[in-house]
């Protein structure tokens, strides 16, 4: 199964249907109307969730072990309190390097496994790490931007464990303008090279203005009671290079320029649990190769590069940029559980939109199912579809393709 539905199939019907009630009494309104479907609503969402209790993995041999920071022992602690145009470092350990201008903060760790509690505000700063070591770093009530670059960036390319302190909020925020430092990479408001591990039961929101809101060059785990707000206006909300683990927290993501991705995953991206919603109103970018070719984009509210597994949890995706796509997979899609939807509005004038588009194979065994595309066919499956005996809900309707179990 390619391709779903075809609309000229579809505008053939209707013209067929109009010629035949020339000679009776049909009411035109109620045929017209099985061809403007309104899709479900994909709105953000911030209330509380309910989830189940986080155990972290206690078998060293588990391949997550080291995704808990509970595994590692923080006897180390150095605390950073921002203050308008200063910064303030307390609790010296040996082997970290603390460098301090005005209240831009660069920590050197040499010394292994170090907790780093950030606090405070300021309106221009930031906080930069380097070292090859893992280490966790407590946002506590921290409000930090950097009007010319990442607001947090970690340099070094072992694991940092953002623990976002119970009952917290916290706020970063890069500029417009990205000053850049030799050939370092900040890709983002909140970037590292190496992993992102978020757990704590606070919340963190960050706004992108000149680049992307979450970014790490390896993977992202989301663990449960985490609460993620995500806006950017520049390039995509959340992305990672190596995968996204969702194990639960909820996930808000609204990025709004062209060819923006509100959430892309370069590695598998496992959901397990947890509330994601992402949107992306962005049109299509077009760029010259440099073999002077054209090379065109659209957004999409969730991108993966490889491929897409979903066992738990609420997935939401909305693109209404021109040729968006709810869910653009290069490869598969697999659905074992959960309620995943997309949903695509925009126009076609570049792009055909797509509820969802997969480049691989699509298959379901659980969950629920939703995809809708307003000007063009809701699924596009360049592989092979699998949809499991046992469904309760296997409905294609003109836009729309429901599959519930």
């Amino acid at each position: 199964m390619k391709k779903f539905l075809r609309y000229s199939l579809m505008l053939a019907a209707l013209t067929l249907v109009m010629a035949s009630c020339v000679k009776d009494d049909t009411d035109m309104d109620d045929v017209i109307a099985q061809y403007q479907v309104e899709p479900a609503a994909v709105e953000l969402d911030f209330t509380e969730l309910t989830e189940a209790a986080d155990v972290p993995v206690t078998d060293e041999a588990d391949p997550a072990y080291n995704d808990y920071v509970e595994n590692t022992s923080w006897g180390k602690v150095m605390n950073i309190e921002f203050a308008d145009g200063t910064a303030t470092v307390t609790g010296r350990v040996s082997g970290v390097a603390v460098s301090i201008t005005g209240a831009h903060v660069t920590v050197t760790n040499l010394s292994g496994p170090v907790k780093f509690v950030v606090g405070g505000q300021s309106a221009n700063g930031s906080l930069k790490f380097y070292g090859d070591k893992r280490f966790q770093l407590m946002l506590n009530n921290v409000d930090l931007t950097n009007p010319n670059g990442a607001a947090i960036n970690n340099q070094g390319s072992k694991t940092m464990y953002v623990v976002l302190a119970d009952g917290t909020t916290n706020h970063l925020q890069d500029g417009t303008d990205y000053v850049m430092v030799g050939e370092e990479d900040q890709k983002a408001a909140l970037f590292s090279e190496g992993q992102i591990i978020f757990s704590g039961k606070g919340r963190l929101d960050v706004s992108a203005l000149g680049r992307g809101g979450i970014r790490s060059d390896d993977y992202i785990r989301v663990r449960p009671g985490v609460k993620l707000y995500v806006e950017s206006s520049a390039l995509d909300g959340l992305r990672a290079n190596d995968g996204i683990i969702m194990d639960g927290g909820v996930i808000n993501v609204l990025a709004s320029g062209n060819g923006a991705k509100g959430v892309r995953s370069g590695g598998v991206m496992t959901v397990n649990g947890g509330r994601l919603i992402a949107m992306s109103s962005g049109d299509t970018r077009i760029e010259t190769t440099d073999e002077g070719l054209l090379d065109t984009t659209s957004c999409a509210g969730l991108a993966c590069d490889t491929l897409l597994i979903v066992n738990g949890g609420t997935l939401k995706f909305k693109a209404t940029g021109d040729g968006g796509k709810g869910i653009n997979a290069k490869r598969d899609v697999t659905i074992h559980g959960g309620n995943t939807m997309a949903v695509a509005t925009g126009t076609r004038k570049l792009k055909k939109p797509r509820g969802v588009k997969i480049d691989g194979n699509f298959a379901i065994d659980g969950g629920y199912f939703y995809s809708y595309s307003k000007r063009s066919d809701p699924m596009d499956v360049a592989g092979t579809t699998t949809v499991a005996p046992g469904y309760k809900t296997y409905d294609l309707a003109p836009k729309v393709l429901t599959i519930s179990y």
